[in-house]
């Protein structure tokens, strides 16, 4: 057999394993779902797959390290940082998970996530919301990433935030 058929057989059976998976989880629900629910929870399972790539998430434990902690317990630090405002987190499972990209090259926390939670809190948006909007391109920024401004022009995220959050309709 090729290298390609082997391939070939090897992304079927992913496929056919996907299709289970996914299927035994739509069983689970004892309600109706409608397509466009799974293609949600899809979407934004196939961006934090993405931030990880791109930008590593990491648990609690490993932020508190990254942050200096020398405890025994150093995602107390992690959590402590995030309850102060300084720290975002997605919940992937039953773990919170810290973007990689809110530290700086010292591994302290960018001034500008705590204004982006701040803004955040007035306008009712949860951390992962932030977090989805920061590695979406927007108009706001003539279609970059806030993300890839987060270090480099912190007031510009900062002012597409507040008009992309408060927009009023």
């Amino acid at each position: 057999m090729t290298a390609a058929y082997d391939n070939f057989v090897d992304v079927a059976q992913r496929i056919r394993e996907s299709a289970a998976a996914l299927g035994d989880a739509l069983d689970a629900v004892k309600v109706y779902t409608e397509p466009a629910i799974a293609r949600a929870v899809q979407a934004e399972r196939n961006l934090y797959d993405r931030i990880e790539a791109e930008f590593g998430l990491l648990t609690s434990t490993e932020t508190g390290k990254r942050l200096g902690s020398r405890s025994t317990a150093p995602r107390n630090l992690a959590v402590a940082a995030r309850r102060n405002g300084a720290l975002l987190a997605i919940t992937r499972g039953r773990q919170s998970l810290y973007p990689g990209f809110q530290f700086g090259a010292d591994g302290r926390p960018l001034p500008v996530i705590r204004v982006l939670r701040d803004l955040a809190g007035e306008a009712q948006w949860s951390d992962s919301g932030v977090v989805q909007w920061l590695c979406a391109p927007t108009t706001y920024l003539d279609g970059m990433r806030p993300v890839d401004l987060l270090a480099s022009d912190p007031e510009r995220v900062v002012r597409a935030a507040r008009s992309a959050w408060t927009v009023q309709w």
